[in-house]
């Protein structure tokens, strides 16, 4: 007598690990990635002048406190070339950061869906994505900030890659 078996293979249960991961980051490229350049591309032309002479404010009043050096004073200094370079390039920062917000976006939902692909996408694209503001902006006045958002990437990417072991 012959015994015809046949197995059911349960879909893979993502792990609530991964889950929080990929709700955290859907959060972070949808508004951080998103939403918020897309506002800031739609409100700067009527906020450029403010921001400039706000910021030129906050640098007079430091120059007259006698603080023309220091961590606020270079923040404030920093953030007039930044403006003067968003102004300058506005619509190829928002461009790039829009494109690798979006391709950050599918490999998170790629990673999801239980996709060891999505992990690569999501890799490559937050990290080309730290490069916007160095090569668009200013290198030396968006250091700083880089280094904190590479720093955020690759705790991303290190929790990513220990949650490979769960995608195909």
């Amino acid at each position: 007598m012959e015994e015809n078996l046949t197995t059911i293979e349960m879909p893979k249960k993502r792990p609530t690990f991964l889950t929080v991961l990929c709700i955290l980051s859907f959060i972070g490229s949808g508004y951080f990635g998103l939403i918020q350049p897309i506002y800031n591309y739609a409100t700067f032309e009527n906020t450029y002048a403010e921001k400039m002479q706000k910021t030129a404010e906050a640098l007079e009043q430091m120059e007259e406190a006698g603080m023309e050096s220091g961590f606020f004073y270079d923040m404030a200094a920093n953030g007039m070339v930044q403006l003067k370079a968003m102004s300058e390039n506005l619509e190829a920062i928002t461009g790039a950061n829009c494109l690798f917000a979006l391709l950050s976006l599918i490999g998170v939902f790629l990673m999801f869906k239980l996709k060891k692909n999505g992990f690569y996408l999501y890799s490559f694209a937050n990290v080309f994505w730290l490069l916007v503001p160095l090569a668009l902006i200013d290198f030396d006045s968006m250091i700083m900030w880089t280094l904190i958002g590479a720093v955020i990437t690759a705790i991303f990417i290190i929790l990513y890659a220990v949650n490979l072991k769960h995608m195909n």
